[in-house]
């Protein structure tokens, strides 16, 4: 008997029976399986294909509700619209597969605990028929790695892991008829295609490597399974080790926290299952992982949306739930964990919130947020059935306090029994899922969010980009740029109640800028400072609020230009209606600035050096209606930005009205560059006076924070400490260099032939995709370098001609030419930059009559538009010709310049690019690289000489 999971099917049939505790469970997964008797199994005949628009709302932009029995019609609860459509139908596709698999071990699990023949025969009857119909899903047109029935092997990956543990269910049973098929047509081949990309650190690995793991037991690949329990790159060990951080959380925040650790559970389940547990200590690290998206629950019962996260998901859903029973399971009772998890489980347990079908709507651990809803242990999946407490542990009352996670950045420090919520971001970036928001202000007042973070959106949209830049964030960004990736560390943190603080530090955030960020937090107010320090004058842009008023006597708003650096992700792109606040003589308004918010909170902001206010219409989170963001400008080489924050208003006496919790507020920005406080006013960057009469004065000081309090002519002191010491930091990488010849130059005219060892794939190898080729020459004249590209890549496809815009991709949010025959060209100047970046770039394909569409990938260039280039087509494939005008190029055309080509090859019988050819090497996957390359690769061209008059 091969179980995949350590539960004994005889004792948990015992503890399912009717009138246990976890009956109902049972009872309510065999109800929703009924249809399915009788009913035509929903498995598309088709693969799923996923477009910019597929499945959501084309108004609000929400997930449209999956309905297995509804292909073709498609519900948006928000306004109650049915849409249809071949993009719905196609993302409809992907929950189908999903939702049937499912069931299958919906089914293998009822039958292994309760013995019903009609269970084991719908378990048999989808595991043989998705195994039939493997081979007839193409293996083509993914987003993210190879997949038949999918776009993305890690959906692949949730289908597969599925279908093992309803088979090994079904033959711990007793029931062997489909398991020959099953093996030989659906697990082995799609457990070798997952294999075939692994993902390094990603939240997708955890779930292959479960599926690997689950596969190759079925199989008795004793080879396979022990790679697996090896603890080897990509393996559950090794990703408990390297990617799961030490605090329990995963590095890319709670959002994919929460799918990563289901993906984990498994595995570790399965390694307990066969005798090779993983060590006490990433055990221990593992079940910390249960309470750890808990620690920064916001205040209405939802999870933040930090890094890429869904905007407002309530923490009443099933899912979570379970989490918390399988995480109680886990822990029997010896974790530190159990008492928070008891408590919390008891919350979502109380009755409150609207019935739902979520969970007979699932498609397996592919999750989909769904609305508040009302919980109990009926509500749960399989997982439950098999691996809850047979009983429910007692809960005692939730309690949410200030919390601090060092390595994954949440620093909390809650108020008023946790009704006000004050977060400060720092930690790890978050790799590609994290957003450039290092120093972060987060500020919410129970249902009222004054400094939001709005999560992302669609992948497959544009306004992605929004999402994903500092602007959209209440964090600092340098001359129109969001942030470089990059690490805030811990300075401070000292919390006692009525007075705490936090402090980041954030070295990179643009070359030559570090920044320091506090923020003190008292009953009634907080305050807020900000230090930055340039190698020359910079422009500071710090967002401070959203949807406020600013008062000030005669304030007027004026149309306004914005700096900005023109990136994708810089997010100036986005903004409409861009304003500046002018006092009434017309001259920038002076600060300090006061703004009003909904629910009587207030804000006073000033800051140091030449400063300006603006606002300007903004996409506001995914599904709510656009806002009005205020952002403070800061010139100067350095300087700072103090704030002080009130959320309350405080009953008078009698209780008939309310009055403001703070009187007055003095801002002082320039004494935050001091380190010193006290009652003269030296380094005092606030003074706040609340309706008591108190005055406190705020001001760093060398131990920490001093606030100096003045009550009714007594005086006393907070001292805030909590200094952290800083850490050694890690030896500088060496900077990568292009590979030998390129590191010494390479001397013109050049000619390369790319093939094999320059391909970088998606579904096929070099061999399967039918060897395709390109020779590249590079040629240097007194006026131009010439390069001339012959692409032996088959057919090419001509859509368009030269002066037409180039067409909208219903795919994604990248640019529709990057799935078209063409080239990709990038070019920079040998001086050292860091982190080093292409000064100029094109993406060039061809259009009718030998002319060719050229966009510029670099903001701000003026090469692209300059490079002459014509096209023809030729047996093979396609010869282009490009001049590119030597004294624009970098560095005016002397000396030398790094230079990379990449060809395009996309069949006529694909919609998305199959593979690329690229100059300076390839090797590894294409998927999700769109038009972008990495800066530091190419080849180091050494351009001739040129006579005096023609360099002139």
């Amino acid at each position: 008997m091969t179980l995949l999971l350590p539960f004994d099917p005889v004792v948990r049939a015992r503890e399912t029976a009717p009138g246990t505790s976890l009956a109902p469970l049972a009872d309510a997964l065999a109800h929703e399986l009924a249809p399915l008797h009788t009913r035509p199994l929903p498995i598309p005949d088709q693969k799923a294909r996923l477009t910019r628009g597929g499945g959501r709302c084309p108004v609000h932009g929400t997930l449209l509700r999956f309905d297995p029995w509804s292909p073709h019609a498609h519900h948006c609860d928000r306004c109650a619209v049915d849409y249809v459509g071949q993009h719905h139908h196609d993302w409809w596709v992907m929950g189908a597969q999903l939702w049937t698999v499912e069931r299958a071990v919906h089914a293998a699990a009822l039958y292994a605990l309760r013995g019903d023949a009609a269970h084991a025969q719908l378990a048999e009857r989808i595991l043989s028929e998705l195994a039939l119909r493997y081979e007839r899903w193409p293996d083509r047109d993914n987003v993210l790695g190879p997949s038949r029935p999918f776009f993305s092997t890690y959906l692949e990956s949730i289908w597969l892991l599925n279908a093992a543990h309803a088979l090994a269910l079904l033959e711990a049973s007793g029931r062997h008829d489909v398991g020959a098929v099953v093996r030989d047509r659906l697990l082995a081949p799609s457990a070798a295609r997952i294999a075939s990309y692994p993902e390094g650190r990603s939240n997708r690995q955890a779930w292959n490597a479960a599926a690997q793991l689950a596969a190759a037991v079925l199989l008795d690949d004793r080879r396979a399974v022990e790679a697996q329990c090896g603890g080897g790159e990509g393996t559950t060990t090794w990703l408990l080790t390297h990617a799961l951080l030490d605090d329990g959380s995963w590095y890319e925040g709670e959002n994919y926290h929460q799918f990563a650790h289901r993906g984990l559970w498994y595995g570790v389940q399965m390694l307990r299952a066969l005798g090779r547990p993983v060590s006490a200590a990433l055990d221990a690290r593992f079940q910390a992982g249960f309470g750890t998206p808990f620690v920064g629950l916001l205040p209405d019962d939802t999870i933040p949306a930090r890094r890429d996260a869904p905007y407002a998901v309530s923490v009443r859903q099933w899912r979570i739930a379970e989490w918390c029973e399988l995480g109680l399971a886990h822990g029997a009772g010896r974790s530190p964990t159990d008492r928070p998890l008891a408590a919390l489980l008891a919350r979502l347990y109380d009755g409150t919130g609207a019935h739902s079908d979520a969970r007979a709507r699932s498609t397996a651990d592919a999750e989909r947020p769904e609305r508040a809803q009302w919980l109990a242990r009926s509500e749960l999946s399989w997982r439950a059935l098999l691996m809850a407490n047979a009983e429910p542990v007692a809960g005692g009352a939730w309690s949410a306090g200030s919390a601090l996670l060092p390595r994954q950045g949440l620093a909390v420090l809650r108020r008023d029994g946790g009704r006000v919520y004050v977060a400060l971001e720092g930690g790890v970036s978050g790799g590609g899922h994290g957003h450039p928001d290092r120093l972060g202000f987060t500020l919410q007042c129970g249902p009222q969010r004054l400094l939001d973070d709005p999560g992302a959106g669609s992948y497959t949209e544009r306004t992605l980009h929004w999402y994903r830049s500092t602007l959209a964030h209440h964090a600092p960004l340098i001359d129109g740029a969001s942030q470089q990736p990059t690490d805030a560390t811990l300075r401070a943190w000292d919390e006692r109640g009525g007075a705490g603080w936090v402090q980041w530090s954030a070295d990179g955030l643009a070359s030559g800028v570090s920044a320091d960020r506090a923020v003190v937090v008292m009953d009634s107010y907080c305050v807020d400072q900000l230090t930055w320090h340039a190698d020359r004058e910079r422009t500071l842009t710090l967002p401070l609020a959203v949807d406020v008023d600013l008062h000030h006597a005669g304030v007027q708003w004026r149309s306004a230009t914005v700096r900005s650096a023109g990136g994708l992700e810089d997010g100036f792109d986005f903004l409409a209606h861009i304003e500046e606040a002018c006092d009434a003589h017309g001259l920038p308004l002076a600060p300090p600035f006061v703004l009003h918010a909904a629910g009587g909170a207030r804000a006073w902001y000033a800051a140091t050096g030449q400063v300006r206010l603006c606002r300007a219409t903004t996409p506001g989170p995914t599904g709510q209606p656009p806002q009005l963001r205020v952002w403070l400008e800061s010139t100067a080489a350095g300087g700072a930005v103090v704030g002080v924050w009130t959320w309350r208003e405080e009953p008078t006496e009698d209780a008939s009205t309310s009055r403001d919790a703070v009187v007055s507020v003095t801002l002082d920005a320039a004494a935050a560059r001091t380190e010193s406080g006290g009652v003269d006013g030296a380094g005092v960057v606030a003074r706040v006076v609340t309706h008591d009469g108190t005055t406190a004065a705020h001001g760093p000081a060398e131990h920490g924070w001093h606030i100096e309090l003045l009550a009714g002519g007594a005086r006393s002191s907070i001292d805030l400490e909590g200094r952290v010491a800083p850490d050694t930091p890690p030896p500088p990488e060496p900077t990568r260099r292009p590979a030998s010849p390129a590191a010494n130059g390479v001397h013109l005219p050049l000619r390369r032939t790319l093939g094999a060892a320059h391909y970088v794939r998606t579904e096929q190898t070099w061999e399967e995709a039918g060897c395709p080729q390109a020779t590249i020459d590079i040629a240097c004249t007194e006026q131009d370098l010439v390069v001339t590209v012959e692409a032996r890549t088959g057919p090419v496809v001509v859509d368009g001609a030269a002066s037409d815009a180039m067409p909208d991709n219903p795919l994604d949010n990248e640019r529709a030419d990057v799935n078209a025959d063409g080239l990709q060209w990038y070019c920079a100047s040998m001086a050292d930059a860091s982190p080093p970046a292409w000064a100029a770039a094109g993406l060039i394909v061809p259009v009718r009559d030998g002319a060719v569409r050229a966009t510029p990938l670099v903001p701000g260039q003026t090469l692209t538009p300059r490079v002459s280039a014509a096209w023809l087509p030729d047996a093979a494939g396609w010869r282009m010709t490009l001049h590119f005008p030597r004294r624009d190029l970098p560095g005016g055309g002397i000396g030398a310049v790094r230079f990379d080509c990449i060809v395009n090859e996309r069949p006529p019988e694909r919609e998305r690019r199959r593979g690329q050819l690229v100059l300076s090497g390839g090797g590894g996957f294409g998927y999700l690289r769109g038009d972008r390359h990495d800066a530091s690769r190419g080849l180091t061209l050494t351009l001739p000489e040129q006579r005096p008059e023609t360099s002139r």
